[in-house]
């Protein structure tokens, strides 16, 4: 009897499982590798940002610190006294206000001489439409006509403007139906 080893046909196939298995451990190593590798550096880059904003927070204090005592109306701080770039962000507040304050000026200032301008305007206007008037009722008498006064041109200043008298509107007191069922609210135990 001649017995017929499996393990001839099988030993191809268990050397390329083999193989294969080899390959796989070997890329899931590089790949954890590479990973592992990418997250130390990323923790070092993330530590050395963490480094920088340590070494911000002493002069964004003292920044604070004087922006706060010229708001109060105090000196600056001894240890920013020198620092020119702190006491120039310290007084940033003070010129904001006083910018805010003269754009408020400014703007009342054009304000009045717009209205100077438009009154001017109105009253060359109104000239010029009387002197038209004026001249077709002196060289032409005849061809004048008479309208009624809301259509003529007149000039009307700021002083001869006033506010109509409120209009009184007295209205009858509305009757409420009666009510035709009575609501009983009742309550519950629980």
């Amino acid at each position: 009897m001649s017995f017929v080893l499996a393990s001839d046909g099988l030993a191809a196939w268990g050397q390329v499982a083999a193989i294969v298995l080899l390959l796989y451990v070997f890329v899931t190593l590089i790949v954890g590798l590479v990973l592992a590798a990418a997250v130390m550096f990323s923790f070092a880059w993330i530590r050395e940002k963490a480094e920088l904003l340590r070494q911000l927070r002493p002069p964004l204090t003292q920044l604070n610190r004087a922006i706060i005592a010229v708001r109060r109306g105090d000196s600056l701080p001894h240890e920013v006294a020198d620092n020119k770039i702190i006491a120039a962000a310290a007084q940033a507040p003070k010129m904001v206000e006083k910018v805010a304050t003269g754009a408020s000026t400014i703007e009342q200032r054009v304000d009045q001489g717009s209205q100077r301008v438009a009154n001017a305007v109105i009253e060359f206007h109104a000239r010029t439409a009387m002197v038209k008037v004026m001249a077709r009722a002196f060289f032409l008498p005849g061809l004048t006509r008479t309208r009624p006064v809301a259509h003529m041109v007149q000039t009307v200043t700021q002083q001869q403007i006033q506010e109509p008298e409120p209009v009184v509107v007295v209205q009858k007191p509305i009757e409420e139906p009666p009510l035709e069922r009575e609501i009983v609210i009742t309550q519950s135990s629980r």
